[in-house]
């Protein structure tokens, strides 16, 4: 792989770039971007809903998918459901 001298050239252009503006953070008294220390804390029971509505969600979606699938591969008497097993004929 060959990198061209345009290439070498942009790169340094953007390192210089953005020295230049950290100096001018550093300069002018203004901090750099941090990371937030804010955080979000809910309660026991509403953590407890969130992740049994993703799970259901979950759950829904694949059995749509995979009845989907059921009723393309299966076509027999019962009009594209599959036989109950253990039922009677």
């Amino acid at each position: 792989m060959t990198i061209s001298t345009y290439q070498i050239r942009n790169v340094l252009r953007v390192y210089g770039n953005q020295l230049k503006k950290r100096s001018n953070f550093l300069d002018g008294g203004i901090d750099p971007v941090r990371p937030s220390s804010d955080f979000v804390e809910i309660s026991v029971e509403a953590r407890r809903r969130q992740v049994l509505s993703h799970l259901s969600d979950r759950l829904v979606a694949q059995l749509r998918s995979h009845e989907g699938q059921d009723r393309s591969s299966y076509e027999g008497p019962t009009g594209g459901l599959p036989p109950v097993e253990g039922g009677e004929e």
